[in-house]
């Protein structure tokens, strides 16, 4: 599996922010001095994040229909979303982030 380098220089904390790496629409989010990328798609609805989300207390939050989801591991904290979203690994070469995409 690869790891995709980004063209974020520098990410506002809570705030969920596009990418297309490898094919695949994430959203990286910096939240207490780590980094996450999951999918840019609800499980519930289809919604993307980066237009109908927030960051809350370490869960990344659906604005269409309020489902949550940890960020850490994509698993659902709120329904009505029931399958959790996909995460992916988050490395920090130097002064970039890269992500490991299949």
């Amino acid at each position: 599996m690869p790891w995709y380098p980004t063209a974020i220089a520098a990410l506002s904390p809570a705030v969920p922010h596009p990418v297309t790496l490898g094919g695949r629409s994430l959203v990286l989010v910096a939240w207490e001095d780590a980094w996450y990328a999951l999918e840019d798609r609800c499980s519930h609805a289809g919604c993307a994040f980066s237009e109908d989300g927030a960051v809350e207390d370490g869960r990344l939050v659906c604005d269409c229909h309020g489902s949550e989801f940890d960020l850490r591991s994509g698993a659902v904290r709120r329904p009505p979303a029931r399958a959790s979203v996909e995460t992916f690994e988050v490395r920090s070469i130097g002064s970039g982030l890269e992500v490991l995409v299949p």
